[in-house]
């Protein structure tokens, strides 16, 4: 199989797993730059906030929460990323079929542009998440969020627009 056969779209969900877990990296990051080490034998208890308070400054363990809340929130976004991948596959899939009225090799459900809108706005989310410290510019990284998960909708009502005919 050549790799120009390959599902890009489907090859995204391991790939945005692995990009979810890029903020958890650097909150590891920080707290090692700050002398904190994390013991492996019970990694999640050392990485506790309260294992961590006070053994880091506290702008840094402000900025370590942050991290690795948004990696939390990216999984969270998880299930919804993969239901309206998948949801376009199957729409486009039945009009390759022969269910719908759009010819084979066509993007119908803009498929690709999703994906990298989505990357897109994720990776804006996260650097929102852990950079941005005050209450007023917060609401920035929360319409990240909203973007995000309203091209996720929308991308699934695409697709059952499609299957719907």
């Amino acid at each position: 199989m050549s790799s120009s056969a390959l599902n890009y779209p489907l090859l995204s969900i391991p790939a945005y797993y692995v990009f979810s877990l890029i903020p958890h990296l650097y909150a590891g990051s920080l707290l090692s730059a700050n002398g904190y080490k994390p013991n492996n034998a019970n990694p999640k208890a050392s990485l506790s906030p309260s294992a961590v308070q006070g053994k880091v400054p506290d702008a840094v363990f402000q900025k370590y929460q942050r991290a690795e809340n948004a990696q939390s929130n990216n999984m969270e976004q998880l299930p919804l990323y993969v239901a309206a991948i998948l949801a376009s596959i199957i729409a486009e899939r039945s009009t390759v079929s022969g269910q719908g009225n759009t010819a084979m090799g066509q993007d119908i459900t803009g498929l690709t542009s999703f994906v990298a809108s989505w990357f897109a706005v994720r990776t804006v989310y996260n650097v929102a998440y852990v950079q941005i410290s005050d209450h007023t510019t917060s609401f920035f990284r929360s319409t990240m969020w909203a973007v995000g998960s309203g091209l996720a909708g929308y991308q699934i009502y695409k697709a059952a627009q499609i299957l719907g005919q």
